[in-house]
């Protein structure tokens, strides 16, 4: 009998240390999703960073602008967004590969084409916009409400010299590079084009290294 009764004891500890074992843990639980909840609330975002993530996103999605100027896949289709403290600059990367061409007696081909490409995406980034805008306008909308907030639309969009600053902070690049069996078989180098979004066809700058 007495053997019974200490079994029983023991069954009745062993059963309150599972459920003390079971109601700490789910207190650490609950305490540690509140803390990494607070952690995340806490964090800051930027309209700077936000702005960021959407010119990503938009330049990313930029690939069917150039289809009609070049054949690649996707895949092959390298986008990026830059930016740099130091230089107060922003700047969008579009990076294509080429089968062919890129040497100095193509020069005005490449070139051609690296304007119609730059042209396509801008044109892609600023297709929301009022047509029938000067392209300047529609740069500074673009921007201006790719770097607001649908809860704080900025007071600054008013202000023409800042917007003017905004325009000329960001830049787009597109670069035509070779590709590996033309950068190894021809030794070329890439060729590449620059502007701002409103920037006019005809002052679209292109960098050119011969070998």
């Amino acid at each position: 009998m007495l053997v019974f009764l200490l079994f029983l004891s023991m069954i009745r500890i062993l059963k309150n240390i599972l459920i003390f074992a079971f109601l700490l843990s789910s207190l650490t639980t609950s305490v540690f999703s509140k803390d990494i909840t607070t952690l995340l609330r806490n964090q800051q975002l930027t309209v700077f960073d936000i702005g960021i993530f959407r010119l990503e996103a938009d330049l990313k999605t930029s690939y069917p602008s150039i289809k009609d100027h070049l054949e690649i896949a996707e895949s092959e289709f390298y986008t990026d967004v830059v930016t740099s403290y130091s230089k107060n600059s922003i700047d969008l990367i579009v990076s294509v590969p080429m089968s062919k061409n890129l040497k100095e007696e193509n020069y005005f081909s490449d070139s051609f084409r690296c304007r119609n490409i730059f042209s396509s995406v801008r044109d892609f980034l600023l297709r929301n916009e009022n047509l029938s805008n000067y392209r300047y306008t529609m740069a500074t909308s673009y921007l201006t409400s790719i770097f607001s907030t649908p809860s704080s639309w900025p007071s600054w969009r008013y202000d023409e010299d800042i917007r003017e600053e905004l325009v000329n902070l960001v830049k787009l690049e597109v670069t035509l590079r070779p590709s590996n069996e033309l950068a190894l078989s021809e030794k070329v180098n890439p060729v590449s084009c620059s502007g701002g979004l409103e920037t006019d066809v005809e002052k679209i700058i292109i960098s050119k290294k011969y070998n």
